[in-house]
């Protein structure tokens, strides 16, 4: 068996639960909090999981748009070309609705 198809079943093999990325939080540089499932260098130190305790005194409008951005992050690991989604993404994310703006 040729290496590249050994690798390419042992891939296959691996739960999809393996492969998939956690969700991070973290604040940027223009002090916006950021989702994603790659953390840049810069922000590491201060990243952390999407489903950790908010800051105190988060309101509950602001707790609402954290769920949704933690949501739309993990979803975003499975789009595909064409903005499909995979459907392990709905076994593996919480759909969240868009919560309306904060005033």
């Amino acid at each position: 068996m040729k290496l590249h198809t050994l690798a390419l079943a042992l891939a296959l093999s691996v739960p999809g639960a393996l492969l998939a990325a956690d969700v991070y939080r973290w604040v940027d540089e223009r002090g916006q909090w950021v989702y994603g499932t790659h953390v840049p260098p810069q922000h590491r130190a201060r990243a952390v999981p999407a489903d950790a305790p908010l800051p105190p005194g988060t309101s509950a409008c602001e707790a609402r748009w954290h769920r949704y951005m933690a949501s739309a992050a993990c979803f975003d690991q499975y789009r595909v070309v064409g903005g499909g989604l995979k459907p392990e993404a709905y076994q593996r994310c919480t759909e969240v609705p868009q919560p309306d703006p904060c005033t």
